[in-house]
């Protein structure tokens, strides 16, 4: 044993000395106070300089000093560090990352007084305790009389809260009831109490809201997985950590998510080093694990021995096995860590919760329903929430969503049910309501309503897609697709859109569900500029539709085998497909197959060079698309009055007609118009003079183009970026238009309008 120190310190000597003036011995003081008498002797040998608040009023009480012996015996304690109530709280286990903001504010509400019960609320593992001890360390100077730590993960009962509580202040022999005992002993002193992990004893909440009515200077701050609703607290959700991005190893680096997982796997002792390969990989761990800090924590201990992309594909293994030994077992494995929330959940809740895996990233209200099978959805989803296992999205409408690393444990709760099956088709069933509301809704006015629609379902959707294909419903699939098709082309992906085509088994089709498979694939191929694909798949849906008895499919599929027949130049053939497609359109009453064949008409007379006719046909067709309100068929009209304009050298008729264009495609995100349309305005700012923005824009346009799988395949269109493009690049230099071109491929749909105003403004000539 080592000596005692040669001065051990005020504390020391002022305890001996009033222990001996009381005729105490150390263990009689140890049995009055709560203590035992090996931590008297280590005050009084000096080995423990810095004893907690709590310790110093319990030896106060027992030796039964006045007020001038308390205070300066906790004035010592002070001098000592004692009092710095930051030195009781565990130190941190690992660097906070992404929550300074988290800190800074509930550190203000705590300081302030403005907030006396603050409950961080989240999902298991998003680091509710984490930000709470952090935020304890922020604020400790702002509570002398200290900071207590409640751990209440063990506490089965919440009649047993408060008890716990009092031991941990120090209070082992408590007289009278153990409330008014815990209220005396905080009494007015500026005291902060963490009660950490409190959601399974809630029934608790009303015995902690009485004690900050009785000890005005106390203030608690718990953590748990639901709110304690009490009308004196204040609940801030904990979202999960900012995800990476993009996949560059910069915006990797900057990402929370990312340098939690970094972090982690350098303590694993294989830090991993961002290159373009292993940013990407890393990136994408993130956004599947939804940036919950405990997923990944789980997932990073593992490469040691799996690089990034082997771990990417061994995520859920790797969430199912043993996490760092120092986290409490039930965060030893995300599976540990949700059995602890779903045990704490009623039927109801927990059977919604295995139902709702089926639904891939968001879903409505009306989507829950459908695939819960149970009249009444709400209760069971209200309780859910508020357990922060389904996670409430802002936005107008109501929707929710599963953070990714529930889902995956919701589905295998679901397959030990036995329900997934069943609860799979009714969320593939819910889809197709919701296509079918849109076949109608998208060709309309409230197109951009129903392009957010299913943009907001798209995982819905492709997960129905998905389901169809694998089970051989290949009717249902195809309608399906002939539903969205034009989704999939201006606002989805043409090239996932063209691959959900391509796993459609057509064998066995009748002719009216071919000619619908057979539609959507010719209209996302003249999406993507595949001018010969668009001819072949769009002539086999007029054979199927004319097999089947479908006019109205016909005219559709004849506009398409037209404008692909324009586009290759054999302008008679296109002649005698819209002539036919507009017949049909007019007596099936197929108002979009109208516009689009008036528009592919007026395109085939300025590919003949009559621009002059080509012009009254356009002025037709914008009569027509303005009167359909579907904001697309509008701007490809206008894209196409804009390019004759050019043509005809009415520069400022060209730049009007694009400027609505981009206006268009700003409202309801329209990428394939777009695409067309940047081309267009970068040829304008290039003749008035302004280089570096034409780059820009040209810019923007390739990078629409290869976001949305999309190509600019009118030839006057692609004869103009020829044109202009390599002008564009001579006029600036090599070096200034690659700093132009990596700007523009920033740009965004909404920024294109106010760039439209410059090139209003510039006139004159190269």
């Amino acid at each position: 044993m080592s000596a005692p120190p040669s001065d051990p310190g005020p504390v020391a000597a002022l305890l001996r000395r009033w222990r001996t003036a009381a005729a105490l011995t150390q263990e009689e003081l140890a049995a009055r106070s709560g203590l035992t008498a090996k931590a008297v002797s280590a005050l009084e040998r000096g080995e423990r300089r810095r004893p907690h608040p709590h310790t110093v009023r319990a030896l106060a009480d027992a030796l039964g000093v006045d007020a001038a012996v308390r205070t300066a015996l906790t004035a010592a304690a002070l001098a000592a560090g004692g009092g710095a109530a930051a030195d009781s709280l565990p130190p941190p286990a690992a660097p906070v990352f992404g929550r300074e903001g988290d800190v800074a504010e509930v550190a203000g509400l705590l300081r302030s007084g403005t907030a006396r019960l603050v409950t961080l609320t989240g999902p298991g593992g998003v680091g509710k305790t984490t930000l709470a001890l952090a935020v304890a360390r922020e604020v400790a100077a702002a509570f002398p009389d200290g900071v207590t730590v409640v751990e209440l993960a063990p506490v089965r009962e919440a009649r047993l809260v408060l008890p716990t509580l009092a031991r941990a202040l120090g209070g082992r022999q408590l007289a009278g009831p153990v409330a008014d005992a815990v209220a005396a002993r905080i009494g007015d002193r500026r005291h902060l109490v963490v009660l950490d992990n409190v959601e399974h004893v809630l029934d608790a909440a009303p015995e902690v809201a009485g004690l900050l009515g009785r000890c005005p200077g106390l203030a608690v701050l718990a953590t748990s997985r639901a709110p304690l609703r009490v009308r004196a607290e204040r609940e801030r959700p904990l979202a999960p950590l900012p995800l990476p991005a993009g996949t560059g190893a910069a915006a990797v680096a900057a990402s929370p998510a990312a340098q939690v997982f970094l972090d982690r796997a350098a303590a694993a002792g294989r830090p991993v080093v961002l290159t373009g390969a292993t940013a990407a990989d890393v990136a994408a761990i993130c956004r599947r694990l939804d940036g919950l800090p405990l997923a990944l924590e789980l997932a990073a201990a593992h490469a040691r021995y799996l690089p990034p992309a082997a771990l990417l594909g061994r995520l859920d293994e790797a969430l199912g096995s043993g996490g760092a030994r120092d986290l409490p077992e039930r965060q030893r494995t995300m599976r540990a860590a949700l059995d602890w929330s779903h045990d704490l959940l009623t039927a109801a809740e927990q059977q919604l919760l295995r139902r709702l895996a089926v639904l891939a990233g968001g879903f409505s209200l009306d989507a829950a329903q459908a695939v819960a099978g149970v009249p009444d959805v709400l209760p069971a989803l209200g309780g859910l929430v508020e357990q922060s296992l389904v996670v409430a999205e802002d936005g107008p409408e109501a929707r929710y969503r599963l953070l990714e690393p529930v889902r995956q444990y919701a589905a295998a709760r679901l397959a030990d049910a036995g329900e997934t099956e069943p609860a799979a088709d009714r969320a593939t069933a819910a889809v197709v309501d919701l296509a079918a509301g849109a076949e109608a809704g998208l060709t309309g006015p409230e197109q951009g309503a129903w392009l957010d629609r299913l943009e907001r379902d798209h995982g819905n959707l492709s997960a129905a897609l998905g389901r169809l294909v694998a089970a051989g419903r290949s009717a249902d699939a195809a309608r399906l697709l002939r539903a969205t098709w034009l989704y999939w082309a201006v606002r989805g992906d043409v090239a996932e859109g063209l691959g959900w085509v391509a796993r459609v088994d057509r064998t066995g089709l009748d002719p009216v569900d071919d000619a619908r498979l057979l539609l959507g694939l010719a209209a996302l191929r003249h999406a993507a500029g595949d001018v010969p694909g668009t001819a072949e798949a769009a002539a086999g849906a007029a054979e199927a539709a004319a097999a089947a008895g479908g006019d109205g499919p016909r005219a559709l599929a004849l506009v398409l085998t037209g404008s692909a027949a324009v586009f290759r130049g054999d302008l008679a053939a296109a002649g005698r497909d819209l002539a036919e497609a507009l017949r049909l359109a007019g007596e099936t009453g197929e108002a979009w197959a109208r516009v689009h064949a008036v528009v592919a008409q007026g395109q085939l007379l300025l590919q003949a060079g009559d621009l002059a006719a080509g012009t009254a046909t356009l002025a037709d067709a914008e009569r027509l698309a303005r009167g359909l309100g579907s904001p697309f068929s509008l701007a490809t009209l206008l894209n196409v009055q804009a390019s004759l304009a050019a043509l005809a050298g009415d520069e400022d008729g060209a730049l009007d007609r694009w400027a609505e264009a981009a206006d268009l495609a700003a409202e309801v995100r329209t990428s394939w118009t777009l695409a067309y349309t940047l081309p267009g305005l970068a040829a304008v700012a290039a003749s008035r003079g302004l280089p570096e923005l034409a780059a820009q824009l040209f810019a923007a346009g390739s990078a629409t183009a290869e976001a949305a799988a999309v190509a600019v395949a009118f030839p006057p269109d692609v004869a103009l970026a020829a044109q202009e493009l390599p002008a564009v690049r001579a006029a600036l230099g090599e070096e200034a238009f690659a700093r132009a071109w990596d700007a523009g491929r920033l740009l965004r749909p909404e920024d294109v309008p106010a760039l439209v105003g410059a090139i209003r403004r510039a006139r004159g000539p190269r």
